[in-house]
């Protein structure tokens, strides 16, 4: 009787990982949704501090509509009238955030007039004018496209003035600076 129950059980999980892994591939894109990422580099056109798609990307994303850089460690800008303060303290030197359609195509100049539509009256405006940015601090860049693509990197203006694109910072515990929020080991 407990041979018959045991290779029941036997039968039945083993018809219940078969089934599983069958159907793993259309959890997983379930899962997934239509988000897809891309990483943005830093470069210098004409003098000017540039976003743009890096070339090994395996997106071909053309435009934004939300663009935040926002700088690591303890550097901060100030607030001019109409920034949002909130997003000043923690470190945004630029912020803009627009309808969904992508008329900002790439490459996107630091501080530069966004021309898409304004967001829908009745949602929050929360924007930072472009600030001054300073020599050796780590700025990270993040971009939207439509609904569901995220761009991001990070870079820092080296003391000559030229720009190099830098691994973004590990995230930290905020009650101890010096712990990573998420490590291998937990």
């Amino acid at each position: 009787m407990k041979h018959q129950l045991w290779t029941a059980v036997q039968r039945a999980t083993s018809c219940l990982m078969r089934h599983l892994l069958l159907f793993a591939p259309c959890f997983m894109l379930a899962l997934s949704g239509c988000s897809y990422t891309y990483e943005v580099k830093a470069v210098v056109i004409g003098g000017r501090l540039a976003f743009v798609v890096d070339p090994n990307s395996s997106r071909g994303v053309s435009c934004i509509n939300q663009i935040d850089v926002i700088a690591t460690g303890g550097a901060r800008a100030r607030p001019a009238p109409g920034d949002d303060v909130t997003r000043v303290r923690y470190g945004t030197f630029w912020h803009e955030r627009l309808d969904y359609n992508c008329a900002d195509e790439f490459p996107i100049y630091y501080g530069q007039y966004l021309k898409g539509k304004p967001i829908p009256l009745g949602q929050a405006i929360e924007t930072v004018a472009a600030k001054p940015l300073k020599k050796g601090v780590v700025y990270e860049v993040a971009t939207t496209t439509g609904t569901g693509g995220y761009g991001g990197g990070a870079f820092k203006i080296m003391l000559d003035g030229t720009v190099a694109n830098v691994s973004p910072p590990p995230l930290t515990d905020l009650d101890d600076p010096m712990k990573p929020v998420a490590t291998n080991d937990s």
